[in-house]
């Protein structure tokens, strides 16, 4: 059986692209909220309490909660099914998971509560984050830059002086992580601000259901078991 999870490094990609939007916009759209960053999370929650007590930092809860709740789930699922030896079939399930998520959360935003909307954003978050975190052998983290600045700059260090050649790979793949997470903001921060925040999810629908597609029409992954 082979289970060279590089196959499927670019769903990484597609994931902090997605995150990158996601957290753009529910900061714009969701009262400077961030699903997946709960860093900065946990600090909006802080200065808002200070400035207006909990009756304007509750909102921070609902989104970390979600996102807690995402990590554990995504576990869950990551442990069931390392228990199929198809790759392919894995990653349907991954992403399967995160489309139909999508698709609720892009229909329910004309109705759902703020409350919902980011328990939802944030539970999706966590699921991503735990679920796609592998780029050609180097672990990155799809929603939070921090570790993959540190680590970046590390894999930096031992390249140029150490002359570690592995660490070169490493720094350029957790430098194209950063990249695509900015790529998905900045996009995200200006069709929220230039067309409609409401846009932003139908887009990141689209996007994780074309790799669903992909994943279910690409040939090679039928020989991973």
């Amino acid at each position: 059986m082979t289970t060279n999870r590089q196959s499927f490094s670019w769903l990484t990609f597609l994931a902090t692209f997605s995150m990158g939007a996601v957290d753009a916009y529910t900061y714009i759209a969701h009262n400077e909220t961030f699903a997946s960053a709960q860093t900065g999370n946990l600090i909006v929650f802080a200065v808002k309490f200070a400035r207006g007590g909990f009756s304007e930092a509750w909102v921070c809860l609902p989104i970390w909660i979600g996102f807690a709740l995402g990590c554990f789930v995504a576990q869950a699922a990551l442990s069931w099914l390392n228990h199929k030896p198809n790759l392919r079939q894995r990653y349907l399930w991954l992403m399967g998971v995160v489309a139909v998520t999508l698709l609720i959360v892009s229909l329910g935003q004309e109705w759902f509560s703020e409350l919902v909307m980011i328990f939802i954003l944030g539970w999706l978050s966590g699921y991503e984050l735990t679920s796609f975190r592998e780029v050609k052998g180097t672990t990155v983290n799809n929603g939070i830059m921090t570790g993959n600045t540190k680590n970046m700059m590390v894999a930096l260090y031992h390249w140029l002086i150490d002359h570690d050649h592995a660490d070169c790979s490493k720094f350029l793949w957790l430098a194209a992580t950063m990249a695509m997470f900015i790529a998905g903001a900045g996009l995200s921060a200006m069709t929220c601000i230039l067309i409609s925040s409401d846009l932003v999810l139908w887009a990141v629908l689209v996007i994780n259901a074309a790799g669903l597609v992909v994943i279910y029409l690409t040939s090679s992954f039928r020989n991973d078991a």
